[in-house]
């Protein structure tokens, strides 16, 4: 009796026309089930009970109406039947590509997915701030999708929506948005309706870069111009990264290029931009600070980083940028977060998708709403509509902006096929689109997660954790080290692996793999290594700031000796913000809320440690002109490398050496002769004379001089990556 007393309903779930799955929130036997009540037009209905598992008692029932309410009660508890899974049935999957509102200067179409809504009314507004509107009921049609058609010129106009239905998350009173609308302007509720041909054209990149090419550069709008020292005039603005030639505190003459001037003098060709899509956030308030994880509309740009939030400058300034960035040579992927919304299932939360059809896009684990992200809810990627939804947004902003690819956040969460659909839409628009992202999750689903191995010759690639924790230490432990902070004692063998591109445990070709040891998350390299260094887990912005000369100059040759097995192994390179002088956040590991104190970009250190920037410049460019550093072809790869292990003495066992000879490249070296030392002494070893050159000691690159080594005895410098070649 005191477990019975326990025992609670926790969801009704209609999966088809006859059948309801119930779940209570802990186990129950068919002696519970069969106390389950049906009610159909408030009601007892009669049901039989099919089967019982577990949390889970499934019932058949008379044919349901999705449109209607039904309630299953246990007890004196009473749970609405919610329509679920049988809206995944072919009569609610709608093929067309008009969604949204289709505008021209005669008339205008609005359409909408609602198949379980009786009711539902557009509004239209002449003003952002008016509440007098114009009404118009929408009339059903095939497939769940109600429409409207309204004649006249409704551009520079807003409009909302209005649904009701029978389940109490339906409201008619609440203002909704259009999940396709384009331009939402701020927390209003409304959105513009727009004329697409009144903006400018998406170019192209101006020259083809294969992905074995790509070296990533990931930024945050604010973050790379919002300081004074950027001396960019339209500072944390969308309209800031296309003022080319700015210097460190207006100073030409200090020779410290800063914005996109900087990202052009660093090499890198390829930026990934952190989340713009209209996000949950307060538009009106200049001074706030987000990374914009948590997306409220898809289709439109944020407009904190537009000159007015309040129209449709988001739009042409976002277009002029990825314009701009295409002109001078460089793709423009997009950080994109179909993975969860910021919408909630209650009162205000709801405004958009759970208006629309409430919980259809969301998944729904042994009852409980699932929460895989971590952010309170994870879109049902593969439900139809949903996915029709994801693949006609990436459709739209591929098209429409001209983004050249897309890193989805916990792309563990998007289930394999609807990666597939992607890639199979988006490649027909642009043939170079570059799909990848984080294969992992945030936490439980009820899906097979998408997870590292799933790209296997799928046409995407996946972030490499294994290869950052083994370079640096896990991101979780502030102060475990990892290969450059033992010694090259820890994870070994993990190096050797991700020198290869992983090709040996979950890549079917290196490309696959995008090698990292910093971005966004977790702590910055610099702070890493302060913490695994002096495990001050305590530390403040000022011990940051006022580091021991000897343990900055540790802390410098080990950023370096990272930056060197990155940009040397085999995958696609990726490099955040800044880190290539040294970014610090001062210790903050999660720094989403951390505002511009801590997130923005000081250009001043760029300055400071403009060795490392050196460093990080000559890295790249030796890349950039070096085949053998970027094999895609597992086989290829297979066929070039060899490790020579066997010319350290034992007590220098952990150093790795490996040559790339040369086999398939015209115009290319013989060799490349990469070595690295993690120890804190130098190393000794024998070369034959006369056949290796330096390309590359320690720090210093020999770009236009050609050093021959004379001697059999060779010294390898502590700490260091270095690169001879043949």
């Amino acid at each position: 009796m005191h477990n019975k007393d326990k025992l609670s309903l926790l969801n009704a779930i209609m999966e088809d026309y006859n059948t309801i799955s119930v779940y209570f929130n802990t186990q129950i036997d068919i002696r519970t089930a069969k106390q389950i009540t049906f009610f159909r037009d408030k009601k007892v209905s009669d049901y039989s009970l099919i089967s019982v598992h577990d949390t889970r008692a499934v019932i058949s029932v008379d044919r349901m109406d999705i449109k209607k309410l039904y309630v299953v009660g246990f007890h004196k508890e009473k749970k609405e039947v919610i329509p679920f899974h049988v809206l995944d049935r072919e009569e609610f999957i709608y093929r067309g590509d008009d969604l949204g509102v289709t505008y021209s200067k005669e008339r205008s179409i609005f359409k909408v997915f609602a198949p379980t809504a009786t009711k539902v009314r557009l509004n239209i507004y002449d003003s952002l701030e008016t509440n007098e509107k114009k009404s118009f009921q929408l009339t059903e049609s095939n497939n769940g999708i109600w429409e409207i058609v309204i004649e006249g010129d409704l551009k520079g106009k807003y409009y909302s929506y209005n649904v009701d239905g029978e389940l109490s998350l339906f409201d008619y009173k609440r203002d909704l948005v259009d999940p396709y609308a384009r331009c939402v302007i701020g927390n209003k509720r409304r959105a513009l309706i727009i004329d697409l041909n009144d903006y400018p054209e998406a170019n192209r990149c101006s020259r083809d870069i294969p992905i074995k090419d790509f070296i990533i550069y990931e930024i945050h709008i604010r973050d790379i111009s919002i300081d004074r020292s950027s001396s960019i005039i339209n500072r944390g603005k969308y309209s800031g990264l296309t003022e080319f030639e700015t210097y460190l505190n207006s100073d030409r003459s200090s020779g410290i290029k800063t914005g996109l001037a900087h990202i052009k003098e660093l090499g890198v060709n390829t930026i990934q931009i952190m989340p713009l899509q209209d996000f949950d956030n307060n538009e009106e308030n200049e001074n706030e600070y987000n990374w914009g994880y948590m997306p409220k509309n898809f289709n439109t740009p944020d407009g904190c980083y537009s000159s007015n939030w309040k129209t449709d400058a988001k739009i042409i300034e976002l277009k002029e940028l990825i314009n701009f960035l295409h002109k001078e040579g460089l793709r423009v992927n997009l950080d994109v977060v179909y993975n969860h919304t910021a919408e909630g299932f209650w009162g205000d939360e709801i405004y958009s998708f759970n208006g629309f059809v409430p919980y259809y896009y969301y998944r729904i684990g042994n009852g409980y709403i699932s929460n895989g992200s971590g952010c309170g809810n994870e879109m049902r990627t593969e439900a139809p509509m949903v996915r029709k939804f994801i693949i006609d947004s990436l459709k739209f902003l591929t098209k429409f902006y001209g983004f050249d690819g897309y890193r989805f956040d916990l792309m563990g969460l998007i289930d394999l096929t609807t990666i597939e659909d992607i890639i199979k839409n988006l490649k027909e628009i642009k043939p170079d689109i570059f799909i990848y992202g984080e294969p992992w999750t945030g936490g439980l689903t009820p899906i097979h997660p998408t997870y590292k191995g799933s790209q296997r010759n799928k046409h995407f690639s996946v972030f490499n954790d294994d290869y950052r924790d083994a370079i640096k230490g896990p991101v979780f432990n502030r102060t475990e080290r990892g290969y450059i902070q033992t010694k090259g004692q820890y994870h070994y063998d993990r190096i050797i692996q991700g020198i290869l591109g992983s090709i040996n445990t979950f890549t079917a070709h290196p490309v696959e793999s995008l090698n990292y040891v910093e971005v966004h998350d977790n702590n910055t390299l610099f702070d890493k290594l302060y913490f695994t260094e002096t495990e001050n887990l305590h530390a403040t912005k000022e011990d940051f700031e006022m580091i021991d000369r000897d343990l900055l100059e540790r802390i410098k040759k080990l950023h370096k000796l990272a930056a060197f097995l990155i940009l040397t192994s085999q995958g696609i390179p990726v490099l955040h913000l800044g880190m290539d002088f040294l970014r610090t956040k001062f210790g903050v590991e999660n720094s989403y809320n951390s505002g511009d104190i801590v997130n923005k970009i000081d250009w001043n250190r760029k300055k400071e440690f403009y060795d490392v920037f050196i460093y990080y410049k000559n890295l790249i460019e030796i890349r950039n002109n070096h085949p053998l550093f970027k094999i895609e072809n597992e086989h290829i790869l297979r066929n070039s490398i060899e490790f020579k292990r066997e010319i350290f003495h034992c007590e220098c066992s952990h150093c790795i050496a490996y040559i790339l000879k040369n086999h398939y490249f015209k115009n290319e070296v013989n060799s490349i002769f990469v070595i690295i030392n993690p120890y804190d002494t130098e190393v000794k070893i024998n070369l034959e004379p006369h056949k290796w050159k330096k390309l590359l000691i320690e720090d210093t690159y020999y770009r236009d001089k050609i050093e021959v080594i004379e001697s059999h005895e060779f010294i390898i410098p502590k700490l260091s990556g270095n690169i001879l070649y043949e």
